[in-house]
């Protein structure tokens, strides 16, 4: 279950999915029991937008590593300000992240993923772009990866031994030699493990970078493969990949060779839930268009939920469908 905001004051839109108390929690508990009674283990991801979201209240600032707003957040809210977040406001917001993973355990999840990827507010410290930092929280690829190993830890030593903790990593956020890259997590990935996680999925992209990478689904593919078989080397937990794949048959090649030792499916599950029938029959009626309008979805006003351009039970109303089209002529 991904985009769990562990805090209030920030998220996409007014209606963005929040896990922040036991009433949440308890809403959530009849899912995690069927999926105990389905043998269909499900876990939460749980992220802090930081400065790519939107502050719900207009005079909040938006929490930082170093001052720097996301492109797109300007584009929508320009009077948006940024704070530089003192040590202080790092534990507290580590803190935010165990209260809403014992919620999640609370609720009967098995798994908590941390969202470090795709610009929020851990991948921003994680990136030398977006972290100038010259503390202990930056300055290094260990330091910049400071937050993210002490919340794995705190959480390690909170939760149960048979709750998994895993981490959704950004090796590529598709800014070039000034961003984040492969090369620059040879030692992050080992700490991320000691720490106490479980797997590590790596992810590419930001949100002023999305589309790079959406339009080139062959490259961003070739990039994770790259990324993952460069950096599985160093740590002996299993390290894979999502994004842009679109077939089990893609995807038991690229395991096979041993280049990842997953792969995850979103939005091709999204475009057909029964996709491994569909897959093994040898034809999917209902394969992703890879377009990406579902991550619009998560940001636009109009809409009420993700939707999908292929999948009738969750189609996208004809006049937002129109709208991302038009938007991209």
């Amino acid at each position: 279950m991904g985009n769990s905001s562990v805090d209030t004051s920030v998220g996409y839109n007014q209606r963005g999915h929040t896990l922040v108390a036991s009433g949440q929690a308890e809403k959530l508990s009849p899912l995690f029991e069927l999926s105990r009674h389905l043998n269909v283990p499900l876990g939460v991801q749980l992220q802090h937008y930081g400065a790519q979201g939107i502050p719900r209240s207009p005079e909040a600032p938006l929490l930082t590593p170093s001052g720097h707003i996301s492109s797109s957040t300007r584009r929508r809210v320009p009077q948006t300000q940024a704070r530089i977040m003192s040590e202080g406001d790092i534990w507290h917001i580590i803190d935010l992240f165990l209260t809403s993973a014992r919620y999640a355990v609370g609720a009967g999840c098995r798994l908590i993923q941390i969202q470090a990827s795709n610009g929020y507010l851990i991948s921003s410290f994680l990136s030398p772009a977006t972290n100038i930092r010259d503390d202990e929280w930056g300055g290094t690829p260990l330091r910049r990866a400071r937050f993210l190993v002490e919340l794995v830890r705190k959480l390690r030593r909170v939760l149960p031994d048979d709750v998994d903790v895993t981490v959704r990593i950004g090796v590529d956020d598709g800014l070039g030699e000034d961003g984040q890259l492969p090369e620059l997590l040879g030692d992050v990935v080992p700490a991320v493990a000691e720490a106490g996680a479980s797997a590590i999925a790596c992810s590419v992209g930001i949100a002023e970078t999305f589309s790079k990478f959406f339009s080139s689904p062959d490259d961003t593919i070739a990039c994770l493969r790259k990324a993952v078989r460069l950096l599985k080397r160093n740590t002996p937990i299993p390290m894979g990949f999502t994004g842009s794949l679109t077939s089990l048959l893609q995807a038991e090649a690229i395991l096979e060779s041993g280049d990842a030792d997953f792969i995850g499916f979103a939005r091709a599950a999204l475009a057909n839930p029964n996709l491994v029938n569909a897959d093994l029959s040898g034809f999917n009626p209902q394969q992703c268009k890879g377009d990406a309008f579902c991550f619009r979805d998560k940001r636009e006003e109009q809409a009420t939920r993700v939707y999908c351009c292929v999948n009738p039970s969750y189609r996208r109303p004809e006049q937002l469908q129109r709208k991302y089209e038009e938007s991209r002529q």
